[in-house]
């Protein structure tokens, strides 16, 4: 079983430059505001302010949005809880909406459906989530967010170098946002990125993010009250020697994807989830969902299990939506909790039933090694039926 992230000489090398500089703490022309702009560039993006985290990231990105407490949001109820999470430290409610079976991003036709019954218009920001690295549906998303007079922020925490019709998710929103975190394809451990094309929500943020200062102004004055979510510089040389390389990690992600599919794309017990047809996917995960007979038989987790003692990962996937969350029953955040009990989202219960996902990083190595990782999926799936 190999491990990820993978140590390389390039990432040490920038680290070790970064180390021997003595500045770890951001500063003018260093690595982080090199990331920031290569960063920018290549997601298709006019500026870029390098964070903590992909949480902090989202909690930035609505803070400038100015949208006052107890305004409610839309977010697909099969994602990471921080996509909510950032949004309820700071007032805001979650509306939770179904997501398409297929590619498990945002179900654009039920989202048209709560905007509609939202007649009160209280709902001003949709967080789409380009799950999987697979992009959401924007033009839709925004054609509807438009006519409600709501905001968009794309939740791009898994999205890397993803395409949505030609153009680099991230920023075709009002903002976008990526992660660091130790899973990533890019990862210092953690941190994170916020994109956008507006000066007024980049100079926001970036004010939000190192204190309230002003871009440019003194260092003991404030203009806003801000937070300390800075990127160290050390993480910004490792984050970018990976950008600079990614695109050829990406190229034999791609290749290796394939070769999973033509693999199992006729096994009559697990369903290949396909990307969108209007966009390129990155394959962070290649999401499979197991037919009643696996289920039957013990489901995810026992097919987690069986692979992980043969040498290979397979993640279980989320095991519940948001909205069984037990964490929204905090009586402080005043959350609707007994209205999320009601709901019942058909494909993301479905999703949280069969679902489960391929990471990138068994789709790192040689051609070799990913046909026994297919071949490997293939047999455990016979022993758990016991054929």
């Amino acid at each position: 079983m190999g491990k990820w992230p993978i140590p390389d000489p390039i990432d040490e090398a920038y680290l070790l430059q970064a180390y021997r500089e003595g500045v770890w703490g951001r500063y003018p022309g260093g690595f982080v505001e090199t990331l920031e702009k290569e960063f920018a560039k290549y997601h298709d993006a006019k500026y870029a302010v390098a964070v903590t985290s992909g949480t902090t990231a989202l909690m930035l990105s609505y803070l400038a949005l100015d949208l006052p407490p107890q305004t409610k949001f839309v977010t697909p109820a099969y994602t990471f809880i921080a996509t909510a999470t950032a949004g309820i430290v700071l007032g805001l409610i979650p509306v939770f909406v179904d997501i398409d079976f297929e590619t498990l991003t945002i179900d654009v036709n039920h989202l048209a459906e709560v905007l509609e019954k939202d007649k009160e218009n209280s709902i001003k920001l949709i967080v789409p989530v380009h799950f999987a690295g697979n992009p959401a549906d924007m033009d839709k998303v925004l054609s509807l967010a438009r006519k409600h007079g709501a905001y968009v922020v794309e939740d791009a925490a898994q999205a890397h170098g993803v395409s949505y019709k030609g153009r680099k998710v991230g920023a075709i929103g009002d903002t976008g946002i990526f992660s660091f975190q130790s899973g990533k394809m890019m990862t210092a451990g953690e941190g994170g990125m916020v994109l956008t094309n507006s000066f007024e929500l980049y100079e926001k943020i970036w004010s939000y993010h190192h204190a309230g200062r002003a871009i440019g102004g003194e260092w003991y004055e404030h203009i806003r009250v801000g937070l300390n979510f800075r990127m160290t510089e050390l993480q910004a040389a490792v984050i970018l020697a990976q950008l600079r390389r990614f695109d050829k990690m990406l190229a034999k992600i791609k290749r290796n994807a394939k070769i999973i599919y033509d693999e199992l794309e006729n096994n009559p017990h697990i369903h290949l989830h396909k990307p969108p047809s209007y966009g390129e996917t990155n394959y962070y995960f290649i999401p499979i969902s197991l037919n009643d007979e696996l289920l039957a038989k013990g489901g995810k987790k026992k097919l987690a299990q069986i692979m992980n003692e043969k040498g290979f990962r397979i993640i279980e996937g989320y095991m519940k939506p948001l909205y069984k969350q037990k964490a929204f029953e905090e009586k402080r955040w005043k959350l609707p909790y007994e209205e999320y009990q009601k709901l019942y989202l058909k494909a993301t219960e479905e999703a949280c039933n069969r679902t489960m996902w391929i990471p990138h990083y068994e789709l790192i190595y040689d051609d070799d090694y990913t046909i026994r990782y297919a071949k490997t999926l293939s047999n455990s799936i016979k022993e758990m039926l016991g054929k």
